[in-house]
């Protein structure tokens, strides 16, 4: 009897706890290593992100590959017959960076948390686990089962590590993940203007952000600050009327993430008209790839899009539009469906005198496109 490892996303955890974990699967690109399992070996099985042992199986059965069809099934298509011996629910997980495991494990008892290269063991399925640290998780499993801990894993937790279905270009599903937005680097607080003092430090891309939803309400459009920024931009804006949620109607489970991480967006009757990614520090290509992944995860989205950034940043804008990666959507190249409006000229704008007369057009007047760009 062997051990060995099988890795589990957030996904594939969810959906194998529905079914009698009678069947175990591997992808097709781990035969090299699967074929050295056999009846009487067990399967220890391992959530990658969270970082949790999660069960064990026994294999019953030899090898056997799955008969084309179900799409699912063919990405795991390398099969063993096998039985649960030991398998815990949501809440009862045991992560592996307990104390009391990872200073027991032969991998990662002589490291200290936070460095790298310890989890090397646990990055493939297929992998052999020592007999030592399978029989110490065995019944390290066992017990939590007996007499469950709390994992302390949260909902958030288990969204963050999510990925969704999509399918590409050529039909095929692929998985795609939205990641959180980064701690924010733009941390300076601004010189006082018009001799009015400062109330506290509050961030340039704040305050841009605020100057974007009082054009946008003078309109009489809707806005949507994500939640992160939303305390900070409404402590700057004249009336801070913003939306709480927004109609997710049009957009897919993933969508939905990325749409809700966009700094400044206007609505009109449910529906998004422009958005605006503010970069002030930060790199230029963060709030563009939210853009994109909008892009493709919304072939028929066709919104106004702007980067909204110093003059100093002017040619960087440009030169990320640019990308060729960028470069390939239903809709048209990101060059084409993104500009980029100046910090100078927002303000210039939230400044004038006649804007609530203003339609969103004048935005054309002060955008300016890469392609014409010199």
């Amino acid at each position: 009897m062997t051990y060995f490892v099988d890795i589990f996303s957030v996904e594939t955890y969810e959906e194998f706890s529905k079914t009698e974990k009678s069947i175990c699967g591997f992808h097709p690109n781990r035969r090299a290593w699967v074929t050295k399992i056999k009846p009487g070996d067990k399967i220890v099985c391992y959530l990658k992100g969270l970082s949790c042992w999660v069960g064990i199986l026994e294999v019953t059965g030899n090898l056997s590959e799955a008969a084309p069809g179900d799409e699912v099934i063919q990405e795991y298509s390398l099969q063993f017959a096998c039985k649960p011996l030991i398998w815990l629910d949501k809440g009862s997980l045991v992560p592996i960076k307990r104390k009391d495991v990872w200073t027991a494990l032969s991998f990662t008892k002589n490291v200290e948390q936070g460095a790298g290269g310890w989890n090397a063991i646990l990055r493939s399925s297929g992998v052999r686990l020592s007999e030592v640290d399978g029989q110490f998780v065995e019944e390290l499993l066992a017990s939590q089962a007996a007499k469950p801990i709390s994992d302390g894993i949260t909902k958030d937790d288990w969204d963050k590590r999510r990925s969704y279905k999509m399918t590409n270009v050529v039909g095929q599903a692929v998985s795609v993940h939205i990641p959180e937005p980064e701690p924010p680097e733009d941390t300076v607080v601004d010189q006082q203007t018009d001799s009015q003092a400062e109330a506290g430090p509050v961030r340039t891309s704040h305050k841009m952000q605020a100057l974007l939803a009082n054009i946008g309400l003078a309109m009489g459009f809707e806005v949507w600050i994500p939640k992160a920024d939303k305390e900070a931009v409404a402590s700057e804006m004249d009336e801070p009327i913003l939306l709480n949620q927004l109609p997710y109607a049009q957009f897919s489970e993933p969508a939905i993430k990325t749409v809700e991480q966009i700094d400044v967006l206007w609505l009109q009757k449910k529906s998004i008209v422009r958005a605006f990614e503010v970069e002030h520090t930060t790199a230029i290509y963060s709030g563009l790839l939210r853009m994109a992944d909008l892009l493709a995860l919304q072939p028929n989205f066709h919104t106004k899009l702007h980067i909204v950034a110093p003059e100093e940043r002017r040619k960087k804008v440009f030169q990320e539009l640019r990308r060729p990666a960028f470069a390939i959507f239903n809709q048209g190249a990101l060059s084409k469906l993104c500009t980029y409006l100046p910090y100078e000229k927002v303000q210039q704008l939230a400044e004038d005198p006649n804007l609530e007369y203003l339609k969103q057009e004048v935005l054309e007047k002060l955008e300016e496109s890469a392609d014409e760009a010199e």
